[in-house]
């Protein structure tokens, strides 16, 4: 079955801003990848932590 353009099923961002394209890659230990692939929707909760994460690092920026 080829691949249709314009079609109606696929990824799409929940918010309102589009995702970057690349994407954002780390290592982790063993084991930790399996735990968070088992939380329901991982991406979107970690994508929270991280700029709450860049939030704070931002703020102590400020402050020196």
């Amino acid at each position: 079955m080829p691949f249709e353009k314009n079609h109606k099923l696929g990824f799409l961002p929940r918010g309102s801003e589009p995702l970057h394209r690349k994407p954002l890659t780390i290592k982790v230990r063993l084991g930790i990848r399996a735990k968070i692939m088992a939380i329901p929707d991982w991406q979107s909760q970690l994508r929270e932590v991280i700029e709450l994460w860049l939030e704070s690092k931002a703020d102590l920026d400020d402050q020196t």
